[in-house]
C-alpha cells in the first residue's frame, strides 16, 4: 500500500508475549485479519516503520522453547535486547522483565511505551514488593496507551509526571473482515473468548432453560468437566468465528474481574461483535463502558448476576426490533470509533510526540 503521509520515517518495535511469526505471515498473505497486531501492519501508512522481534527469528525452535521456559512470560526478549537500539520506540503490553532491565539501565533511547491492559490492576494497592517495583517501573516509562477511558484517568492521577503521555485509544478492529453478514440466524447465543476472566458460571446459569449457548473451547472450559446440556464448545479460528458471530442472535461477554487484575478482559470480543453488527450483552466494567452505552449499542449488566443477564438475553431474543437496532448502532459506533486504520493513525500521532 502507498503511504498516505510524507512524515520522516520513525521505527517502532512491537514485542509480543508469544510467538506470532506464523500469524504475521498469514496476515501478509491476506489469509487472516490483523486485529491481534494492534496496528503494526498499518503504521507504515502513516510514515511509521513497525516491526517485531522474536527469538524464533534468530534461533532454532527447540532452543527458543527452552529459553522461553527459562525466561518465562515477561522476559523472553532479553536475548535479543541489543537489537532494540535500532528503534526509536518499544511498544508492548507485556515484556515487563525486559522493561525492568531497560529501566534499571536508564536507557534514554529507544523510548518504552506501554500498551495498557491491566496496569492499575497489577499495581493494586502498591503494598507488596512486586507491586512497588512494578509501579516504580511504570512511572519511568515514556508513555502509556490505554484501551479504557477510565484507566487513562486512573493512570494520570497515579503518575502525574506522565499525564501528557497517557492516551486513550480505542481498541481497533478490521471493519472489512468483521462485517455484518446476510446469513440465517439460529436461536442461539455466542460467548467467545479465551481469557481466564470469563465468567462461565454466570452465563451458564443465565442461559439455562432459555437458549442454546455456544462458547469457545479453552483450558478453563476443559477444566470444568461435564458441562450443562445446553452448552456447546468449539475451537474457532479466524474464519470459523465469523459464522459463529453471524449465526448467533446475541453475543455475550460475561466477566468476573472481582480480583481487579484484568479490567480490559473481553474487549476484543466486544469490538469484533460491534463490527459484526451484533446485539451484545456484556458485564459492566470500567472498560466496557468505554465502548457500550447501555440500551443504545448494547446492554450492560452487573457483574456475576445471572438473573440480570438472563433478563437481558430474553429481552433481546423476544424483541427483534430492539435486537436489530442495537446491532445497527453497534456497527455505526465501530465505523466511527473502532476502525483499525484510525487506531494506527492515532498510534502514529502519539509516537511522534516523543
Amino acid at each position: 500500500m502507498h503511504e498516505k503521509h510524507s512524515f520522516k520515517t520513525m521505527r517502532v518495535l512491537y514485542l509480543f508475549n508469544r510467538p506470532r511469526g506464523d500469524d504475521a505471515r498469514r496476515v501478509l498473505a491476506g489469509e487472516m485479519h490483523d486485529n491481534n497486531f494492534y496496528g503494526m501492519f498499518r503504521l507504515p501508512h502513516f510514515g511509521v516503520r513497525a516491526e517485531m522481534l522474536e527469538l524464533e527469528q534468530f534461533l532454532p525452535q527447540r532452543l527458543c522453547a527452552v529459553l522461553r521456559w527459562i525466561l518465562r512470560f515477561y522476559s523472553s526478549h532479553l536475548p535479543v535486547y541489543p537489537l532494540f537500539f535500532r528503534y526509536d520506540i518499544v511498544f508492548t503490553s507485556g515484556a515487563y522483565g525486559t522493561q525492568l532491565v531497560h529501566t534499571v539501565l536508564h536507557v534514554r533511547r529507544p523510548k518504552w511505551v506501554m500498551y495498557d491492559f491491566s496496569i492499575t490492576g497489577l499495581i493494586g494497592e502498591g503494598k507488596t514488593l512486586h507491586q512497588k517495583v512494578f509501579k516504580w517501573m511504570v512511572g519511568r516509562a515514556a508513555g502509556i496507551v490505554t484501551i479504557s477511558e477510565r484507566e487513562a484517568e486512573r493512570l494520570r492521577t497515579m503518575f502525574p509526571r506522565l499525564r501528557e503521555k497517557i492516551k486513550f485509544i480505542p481498541l481497533g478492529v478490521d471493519l472489512a473482515y468483521f462485517a455484518p453478514r446476510s446469513i440465517s440466524q439460529k436461536r442461539q447465543v455466542f460467548a467467545p473468548g479465551l481469557d481466564p476472566c470469563r465468567d462461565y458460571t454466570t452465563v451458564f446459569s443465565a442461559t439455562d432453560g432459555l437458549v442454546p449457548l455456544l462458547v469457545s473451547r479453552s483450558r478453563a472450559i476443559d477444566d470444568m468437566g461435564t458441562l450443562p446440556r445446553h452448552v456447546t464448545t468449539t475451537f474457532f479460528d479466524a474464519h470459523t468465528i465469523l459464522n459463529a458471530y453471524a449465526e448467533s442472535k446475541v453475543v455475550i461477554v460475561s466477566l468476573d474481574i472481582r480480583n481487579g487484575i484484568n479490567d480490559a478482559a473481553g474487549t476484543t470480543t466486544v469490538v469484533e461483535a460491534m463490527a459484526m453488527g451484533k446485539a451484545i450483552v456484556a458485564t459492566r466494567t470500567p472498560t466496557s463502558e468505554s465502548y457500550i452505552v447501555d440500551g443504545v449499542n448494547g446492554i450492560l449488566v452487573p457483574q456475576c448476576d445471572p438473573a440480570a443477564m438472563h433478563n437481558a438475553i430474553k429481552k433481546l431474543l423476544d424483541d427483534d426490533v430492539l435486537r436489530a437496532a442495537l446491532g445497527k448502532n453497534a456497527r455505526e459506533f465501530a465505523e466511527k470509533n473502532l476502525d483499525a486504520e484510525l487506531m494506527a493513525e492515532c498510534f502514529a500521532e502519539f509516537f511522534r510526540a516523543f
